[in-house]
């Protein structure tokens, strides 16, 4: 169906018995939507999802109109990303059928495969399949360090890597964003310091020591911000536990129960 982006969101919006108004809120002006709908001003990925959610369209229905769309790849990485953020099991398996239906690259079916076994709390660790697979979409793309949803999905299943192989993946990680980290933005710094503290966690289960100075590196190059204080501080917390430094290690441990977040020192490595 060679349907475009604005000639869809006007027969939707009609069938709803909306406004342009209403259908838009606050989002953007009325006299830009009306632009998108005639096709004379493109929309923006990230409004194209607010208006999707707000008018609760049928994200299905968009991959299947849409199959060869650019943007609508983008949107459904945008729409994965929320709905991981949002626990919404439900819609990331509606997701996955119509994804399997589709002509969408693989990369997009097996995120969505993670943020399920994710979401289920399966146990991933050392799952030689998904690593297998994994590894093939890594290695796929050169800028993948680039990519949020990707490094999001790396962050939360680190678990499925052996050792090796994810000391390979942080290098490049920390490579990319080391010198560059506090200036990129709270949110991207959040996302980065992150996977360094999941990794870190691993390494002292694991006992690796291969990349770990490198990584409590990065954790104190993050802008001294308030927002980022807990990063920070964690950063601080690994630097203690690896150089056995335990009066220190449990000051934080002890002020993170205070503020608290005793369940997320649960899993916390000691």
């Amino acid at each position: 169906m060679n349907m475009k982006l604005g000639e869809y969101l006007r027969e939707e919006r009609k069938k709803l018995g909306l406004t342009q108004q209403d259908f838009v809120q606050n989002i953007i002006s009325v006299s830009q939507y009306s632009r998108v709908e005639n096709g004379e001003q493109d929309l923006k990925v990230s409004d194209f999802v607010k208006l999707i959610s707000i008018n609760n369209l049928d994200i299905n229905q968009l991959i299947q109109t849409f199959q060869n769309n650019t943007q609508i790849k983008q949107t459904v990485l945008e729409t994965l990303a929320q709905a991981f953020y949002d626990r919404d099991l439900t819609k990331v398996k509606k997701i996955k059928d119509y994804l399997k239906q589709s002509s969408l690259d693989n990369s997009l079916l097996l995120r969505t495969e993670l943020i399920i076994l994710t979401l289920e709390n399966k146990d991933i660790s050392h799952n030689k399949n998904l690593e297998r697979q994994f590894s093939e979409e890594l290695n796929k793309f050169d800028d993948w360090t680039n990519d949020k949803v990707f490094l999001q999905l790396f962050g939360s299943s680190m678990l499925i890597f052996d050792m090796d192989r994810l000391n390979i993946y942080m290098n490049k990680i920390l490579s990319e964003y080391t010198n560059k980290i506090y200036s990129l933005s709270f949110e991207d710094q959040r996302g980065i310091a992150g996977i360094c503290i999941n990794y870190l966690n691993r390494c002292y289960s694991e006992k690796n020591l291969v990349l770990v100075n490198k990584s409590i590196n990065l954790l104190n190059k993050l802008a001294r911000n308030p927002d980022l204080l807990m990063y920070r501080l964690l950063g601080k917390y690994f630097k203690y536990l690896f150089n056995n430094e335990n009066v220190k290690k449990d000051q934080i441990l002890d002020l993170l129960k205070d503020a608290g977040y005793e369940k997320f020192t649960i899993n916390l490595a000691k």
